[in-house]
């Protein structure tokens, strides 16, 4: 099993998330909603680009979209092996988290 990094994670989580509607801006502003941080476009698609070589994303054409002059959006979407990649980590980060000692400032007092 190869672990995820972090940020192939976050984009595929992404990506499941939006599912119909997942292409590099989308994915990029739900990252920076739910992480609070901002992302480079290279942050997005480098990554995603690993992700479609490993076979973890596919990428695929939308319809010709009128907002767009008629160009077409780049869609990507998880593939079996992305939903197993994604359900081994989230395995890996439950054992990760269990039984630790609590962190936040009012268990610390």
């Amino acid at each position: 099993m190869r672990l995820l990094s972090r940020k192939e994670e976050l984009i595929l989580l992404a990506v499941w998330k939006l599912q119909d509607n997942a292409y590099g801006v989308t994915i990029r502003e739900y990252i920076e909603k739910n992480t609070g941080q901002k992302w480079l476009f290279g942050a997005i698609y480098s990554p995603l680009g690993r992700l479609v070589d490993n076979r973890l994303v596919e990428s695929y054409e939308s319809d010709p979209v009128a907002e767009r002059g008629g160009r077409r959006k780049t869609l990507y979407r998880l593939t079996a092996e992305g939903k197993k990649a994604l359900i081994e980590i989230q395995d890996v980060n439950r054992q990760m988290w269990m039984d630790i000692p609590p962190l936040r400032e009012e268990h610390l007092k």
